[in-house]
């Protein structure tokens, strides 16, 4: 099924928005079952936003060698750096871009 698949480009797609939601990507801020027909089943990616916490997010950049992203984006806060809002594209090198992607990996668990 499609929510087993999980398209990993060479050159990482970085949304606009917080750390938390490059990691998050491509869940929603909030869900509303009502939104949706009758019968829809909503993905897990609809639901991660809702299920993991900020220490979890920590956790997962810790897994791929980029633990110092939220401290620097945070003025040294790492908690305060999952929400600092910045041009990822810009602001991180390729290869961090492609850590923060496989780092959706291990968050969306295809």
């Amino acid at each position: 099924s499609d929510e087993d698949v999980y398209f990993l480009p060479q050159r990482p797609y970085c949304a606009l928005g917080s750390l938390k939601d490059q990691l998050l990507y491509p869940s929603f801020d909030e869900v509303n079952p009502e939104d949706y027909p009758e019968g829809h089943r909503l993905s897990k990616s609809h639901l991660l936003r809702q299920s993991l916490t900020d220490q979890d997010l920590l956790d997962v950049l810790d897994e791929v060698d980029l633990s110092e992203l939220a401290a620097r984006a945070g003025d040294g806060d790492k908690v305060k750096g999952l929400y600092t809002e910045l041009d990822w594209s810009n602001t991180l090198s390729l290869g961090e871009q492609q850590r923060l992607a496989f780092g959706r990996v291990l968050v969306n668990q295809p």
